[in-house]
């Protein structure tokens, strides 16, 4: 197989050959003569370039780094020169010569010292200390700061984070790297520290690489002769595991482990590994039971938003691209299908997003990287990556179709979500996009045929932004989404006051009621329902708190939380989770809607020959909706004048009635937490008085 280095053009491979002599005679200068001890970074930078070319880089991350000849050679040259670094810091307990964790001095020693070590020009220097520095930075801390400030080489960005994750993983999974040797060693107690050539006699490593039988995991076979070094392995682990998660995170794209695995044989000892574990069935049990779904019907919302991410990701990357979505029951209703014609997914997406419990592709790196680049503004509804487990609340078996662009199609069986799943190639008829086919256990089609499915999805995806085809058993069609967040204007009696509600990027709006006799608005509607709160077009909650008191029986609401505004829900997208931010701005927004709604209610009235009684009983019950401890200076200033005045006796007389003791002997005190311009004024007057 043709490696990563071999399609460098000559003069690339020219210049990490310099590299590579350079390092060569810098280590040559540096060997560790006295305890017999060798500084060899370019065969542990050789182990570790080995590595990623063999198994640990996948396909995805091998195209990406391939499209730009200089994310390569950037790639060997940080593996060669990440472990260089000065002469005064080479005092690494158990190490070699010429070693340091330092980062920043690392940095430096390759800027001070480029010429010797073989770098072409100062620029470049800069481009691979920077890299090296974050292969050396401290798992704690994954320090990706410098990564803001993006570096480029002839106009093309470079992919440092990739690049330095790649070579930072890669050598975490060498154990008889001296680096990695510190990290490991250090976990042993301090009187009964190895020194380098104990450490690496101490065991072998058999083998590194994908594990053979479990998806998504590196397995490492050791043999151990020391079981303080075991215990420290074993510990490293653990470390090497929360690497892995850390680079996760930020590198794009990700890489196709999650989980590490040391496997070690003890040789002349018995070891005790204990440790917690997961049950993973019982995990499973909760994700897919009635603990976390209290709705059978929720596998329809889950994989209707799985397909609107998929639309609108596929939506970013092709112009002119119109997104579709259909559900289908057959006629015995014994099999729902649920169809896209989204981005698809392909064979190391399956493996590295689908197969993994907890992880959402719509949140990963690619994603966000994609979104980036994008100049359209699409937010994505999946976070926590379970929500396609709800559809084995009602499904036995689950047969997916699914074809990725310029990919070939893939069929996925599910029986058992304990057991493999058996995957094959589909032919080329299969269009781009995603299909899901449940087969319903037989205890649920009965019951599912009462279900209404209809009303379900109405009430929770009617303003979603992509439409969905919807047919019934019968063969019957409806188009469900796209709704008009607004209220319609009602063609009873009633009259509407509809206001909208000011959002960064959400959309939102409130309404009050009038009733009205033949042709004369006569009081104000009673109303229940408080704020309907959707995300990304999908019903969430519905809440009474987002109103004032007040308001609660004169008003309701309706949001649609999109882009920055959007809210942390729980796992089953049943609750919200605010921030005091987020929610201080939105009861803003709705308390400014409402003095909106109140003042054009109050316009009409003073439209028509409404009656006195009947005019002053409106503005007192839609004054109630402004309480004078929540009304900031501008709600009052958008509040028309009867509203105002309504506002301010009753802000008269509350002060008249908590003061009137001190007002005949000291005059008006300081009133903690009345501070608004308006109160103050009432205030002063008070004062003058």
């Amino acid at each position: 197989m043709k490696t990563l280095s071999a399609a460098l053009p000559k003069q690339l491979r020219v210049d990490l050959a310099k590299i590579r002599r350079g390092v060569a005679t810098f280590a040559g200068r540096r060997q560790g003569v006295a305890d017999g001890e060798v500084f060899a970074p370019l065969e542990w930078a050789d182990q570790a370039i080995s590595a990623l070319e063999a198994w640990l880089l996948d396909e995805e991350q091998k195209q990406l780094l391939g499209m730009n000849p200089w994310d390569v050679f950037l790639l060997h040259a940080c593996a060669f020169l990440c472990d260089v670094g000065p002469e005064e810091a080479a005092d690494m307990p158990g190490g070699p010569s010429g070693i340091t964790l330092d980062s920043a001095q690392r940095r430096q020693f390759i800027l001070d010292h480029w010429q010797a070590l073989g770098i072409q020009d100062a620029s470049l220097a800069e481009i691979i200390a920077d890299l090296c520095a974050q292969v050396g930075c401290d798992d704690a801390s994954p320090a990706v700061a410098w990564l803001d400030d993006e570096h480029t080489i002839d106009g093309v960005a470079v992919n440092g984070t990739l690049i330095s994750a790649a070579v930072r993983l890669a050598k975490a999974l060498n154990p008889k790297d001296p680096v990695t040797a510190a990290r490991v060693t250090a976990f042993l107690p301090p009187s009964i520290r190895r020194t380098y050539r104990q450490y690496e006699s101490a065991f072998s490593v058999t083998g590194t690489g994908a594990h053979p039988y479990v998806s998504g995991t590196i397995q490492m076979k050791i043999q151990c002769r020391d079981p303080e070094i075991h215990r420290a392995l074993k510990h490293h682990e653990r470390t090497v595991q929360k690497r892995l998660q850390n680079i996760n995170r930020y590198a794009s794209p990700r890489f196709l482990f999650s989980d590490v695995i040391y496997e070690i044989e003890a040789q002349g000892y018995t070891p005790v590994d204990l440790k917690f574990c997961v049950d993973t069935s019982a995990a499973l049990h909760l994700l897919t039971g009635n603990r976390l779904y209290a709705d059978n019907r929720v596998f329809l919302r889950e994989l209707i938003q799985n397909a609107v991410d998929a639309c609108n990701l596929r939506k970013r990357l092709e112009t002119g691209y119109e997104p579709a979505i259909s559900i289908r029951f057959n006629e015995d209703i014994s099999k729902v299908t649920v169809r896209d014609n989204g981005i698809g997914m392909d064979r190391q997406w399956i493996e590295k997003y689908f197969l993994t419990i907890g992880i959402s592709l719509y949140q990963s790196s690619e994603v966000r990287s994609a979104k980036q680049r994008s100049r359209i503004d699409f937010s994505f509804i999946s976070q926590f990556g379970i929500g396609f487990l709800s559809s084995f609340l009602v499904a036995d078996k689950i047969v997916i179709k699914t074809r990725k662009p310029d990919n070939p199609g893939l069929m996925i069986t599910i029986t058992n979500l304990r057991d493999y799943f058996d995957v094959r190639p589909m032919d080329d008829e299969f269009d781009t996009g995603t299909e899901v086919t449940l087969h319903l256990k037989p205890s649920r089609i009965n019951y599912c045929r009462s279900l209404e499915y209809i009303g379900y999805l109405r009430s929770n995806i009617r303003f979603l932004n992509v439409p969905v085809d919807f047919q019934d058993q019968d063969g019957r069609h409806i188009t469900l989404g796209r709704e008009q967040l607004s209220y319609a204007n009602a063609k009873t009696a009633h009259v509407d006051f509809i206001a909208p509600l000011a959002f960064k990027s959400s959309e939102g709006y409130v309404l009050m009621r009038a009733l009205k006799n033949v042709d004369r608005i006569f009081a104000v509607e009673t109303a229940r329902g408080g704020v309907s709160v959707f995300q990304d077009g999908i019903f969430i909650t519905q809440l009474d708190s987002l109103l004032p008191q007040g308001a609660r029986q004169h008003a309701v609401g309706r949001i649609n939380l999109r882009g920055e505004d959007k809210c942390a829900l729980s796992m089953d997208r049943n609750r919200i989770f605010w921030t005091d931010g987020q929610l201080r701005d939105i009861k803003k927004a709705i308390r400014m809607g409402l003095a909106d709604a109140a003042s054009r209610f109050i316009a009409a009235v003073d439209s028509q020959d409404v009656a006195p009684h009947d005019r002053q009983s409106i503005i007192n019950n839609l004054a109630i909706c402004f309480d004078f401890n929540e009304v900031d200076d501008a709600i009052y200033t958008r509040l028309c004048d009867p509203l105002r005045k309504v506002v301010g006796k009753r802000f008269r007389d509350f002060l008249r009635i908590h003061f009137a003791h001190t007002l005949r002997a000291e005059g008006m005190p300081e009133a903690d937490g009345y501070s608004q311009g308006w109160q103050q004024r009432i205030v002063d007057s008070f004062r003058k008085n």
